[in-house]
């Protein structure tokens, strides 16, 4: 559940414009890494920019 918490945080911090996708996808790749998600890896493959 953290996974998808910091996730959902990193992704209003890049739609606000604190981020951008660079950083975000820098960070995600860490947060994928350091939480391991076993049912966040269900949705980690969507490409969360492209789906507007």
């Amino acid at each position: 559940m953290t996974y998808q918490m910091v996730m959902r945080a990193s992704w209003k911090m890049l739609q606000s414009g604190l981020l951008s996708e660079d950083e975000y996808l820098a960070f995600e790749a860490k947060m994928r890494e350091k939480y391991r998600p076993v049912i966040g890896l269900l949705f980690s493959d969507i490409d969360l920019l492209s789906c507007g």
